[in-house]
């Protein structure tokens, strides 16, 4: 979809798209309490001011735009409207002369608001000035009338955009739910719930031992401690000795920092003496799973002040489904998150497959391709802003700070959200120093802060799937450079990346995208189909 950097503009007359109608309740003391909504010149809850029941003065339908006249800081804001409602007097009702949908109306509202400024007691919107309001909208270049489709187009991306986390949340929210109240989908329903104490849940409760960072040696061993991150993984160590405690196929519980997170670990691990580690035999994975939100539940009563001791865990309390006998019913947890797998599952293999079918591309052999400089084709090259680590904060749930490694997609650790050297994401980073790294180049969706040995390439193409594309070729250029021949700025920005081409001769962006898109759908389509659920297919 197109943005506002390549959009052509142009003023338009609001009132050659809406009918402007001034709200006509203006004896507030003769209302009485209703359900129909009130609008006011409010410069917050929508313009909602109160609801009232029917009276002789005219309601407005839906679907509409309200303009405050006046008012304390509420002149000059426009609201999109969904509802029939009453308008007081304060208030200009914009009604479209022709169909305009809720996305249209709602960039055309934030149009309008742009220019609120412009009125207030001294200067409210009379009717001559509604005649002669001129707003801003993008321009359809065919048809010199406004791009409603543009609109309608950049409001549901927003839209999504806002929605997205939340609706992520929520659907944790409910796998939660589900567990607690007992509902499974029909397949999986226990009415029986009782409070069990951990040490009859748990057959081994044991600590992690310490082991000091300097104490660390190089390795692949996961080593777990108390974050909340990357499923409580806090590194990987090579130590291989009494000093250290190797669990698997159990939980482990974050007794200080991250107070109160659990996670599950099928494969072998070293455990710092921040965690606990919750074992049962005979236990399988599901079973483990469904423990895992009922266990989180305790950070709500903990803290970094009030840690999870040994004699603390053992005084816990889980409500759990329980048999008829009144004992732990293991066999419903595995049975209910086996069905919530599979529901997962068989959704997301019909997305992935749909998806496959879409985005096949051109085969490579159809494909022309041509060089370009790197500087031609970033027409923005930054370089990155820290001084290094010695000069801001770690923090496990900070912002990613980039530096010159090729492992972990740039990232060093995470730090404090030091505005100063914040840097826009939906970029790529190139490395241009570092032992093994200079050369590599990663892409970088979400804001960052980097050192100074990154350069940050932007162009207004790039998305998760162009980038990707990219940075696979540009990692070629990797083997000219070492440490007697750096990849310095000016270097960077006479390097040469060959990619396909249009009939143009320019970038064939959506070529790049479609291609990433089909080995993403291919390659998760492969991880399904490998975890036990070709029953699914």
């Amino acid at each position: 979809m197109r943005n506002f950097e390549n959009v052509k503009w142009k003023d338009f007359y609001l009132s050659e798209f809406f009918c402007c109608e001034k709200g006509n309740q203006n004896n507030m003391a003769s209302l009485t309490a209703g359900d129909i909504p009130l609008i006011s010149a409010k410069k917050c809850d929508n313009g909602y001011k109160d609801f009232i029941a029917p009276n002789r003065k005219k309601t407005f339908r839906g679907n509409i735009i309200t303009l405050n006249n006046d008012g304390d800081g509420g002149a000059g804001i426009a609201y999109y409207q969904p509802y029939t409602m009453a308008l007081d007097s304060h208030v200009t009702a914009l009604i479209p002369l022709s169909p305009l949908s809720r996305h249209v109306l709602l960039f055309v509202a934030m149009c309008i608001t742009k220019q609120r400024n412009r009125f207030g007691h001294g200067y409210s919107l009379n009717n001559n000035r509604l005649r002669s309001f001129k707003l801003m909208l993008p321009l359809n270049e065919e048809t010199t009338a406004p791009d409603w489709q543009f609109m309608e187009d950049y409001m549901k991306q927003k839209e999504q955009q806002i929605l997205k986390p939340t609706i992520e949340k929520l659907c944790k929210r409910l796998i939660i739910k589900n567990i607690l109240m007992g509902g499974g989908g029909g397949k999986s329903l226990c009415s029986n719930w009782k409070a069990f104490y951990f040490t009859e849940v748990f057959t081994e409760i044991q600590r992690g031992k310490r082991l000091k960072k300097a104490d660390h040696t190089e390795g692949d061993i996961p080593y777990v401690s108390s974050t909340s991150l990357n499923n409580g993984i806090d590194g990987f160590i090579g130590n291989d000795d009494g000093g250290i405690r190797r669990f698997e196929n159990c939980l482990t519980l974050a007794n200080s920092g991250s107070v109160g997170s659990a996670f599950y670990h099928r494969y072998t691990f070293v455990a710092s003496d921040h965690v606990t580690k919750l074992k049962r035999d005979g236990l399988d994975k599901y079973a483990y799973l469904f423990l895992i939100p009922i266990i989180n539940r305790l950070s709500e009563k903990y803290s970094f002040n009030r840690e999870i001791n040994d004699e603390r865990i053992k005084r816990e309390k889980l409500l759990l489904p329980a048999t008829d006998k009144g004992e732990i019913d293991f066999a419903f947890m595995s049975a209910f998150m086996k069905d919530v797998e599979h529901n997962i599952l068989n959704t997301t293999l019909k997305v992935f497959k749909e998806r496959l079918n879409v985005n096949k591309c051109k085969i490579w052999g159809g494909v022309n391709w041509k060089n370009f400089l790197l500087r031609d084709l970033f027409p923005k090259l930054v370089a990155g802003k820290s001084k290094g680590l010695n000069h801001i904060e770690k923090l496990d749930d900070g912002i990613s700070y980039l530096g010159a490694t090729n492992q972990n997609n740039g990232v060093l650790c995470f730090v404090n959200r030091d505005k100063n050297t914040i840097q826009k994401g939906n970029c790529i980073a190139f490395i241009r120093n570092g032992e093994g790294s200079m050369g590599y180049s990663v892409y970088k969706v979400e804001d960052f802060i980097a050192t100074s040995d990154m350069t940050l390439g932007y162009n207004k193409h790039l998305n998760r799937y162009t980038g990707t594309f990219i940075t696979t070729i540009a990692d070629r250029v990797r083997g000219k450079y070492n440490f007697g021949y750096k990849r310095s700025a000016t270097r960077l920005s006479k390097e040469i990346i060959t990619l396909p081409v249009d009939n143009n001769g320019s970038p064939d962006w959506a070529y790049m995208e479609n291609y990433m898109r089909n080995i993403e759908s291919e390659q998760i389509l492969k991880y399904l189909q490998s975890i036990d659920c070709k029953e699914y297919a």
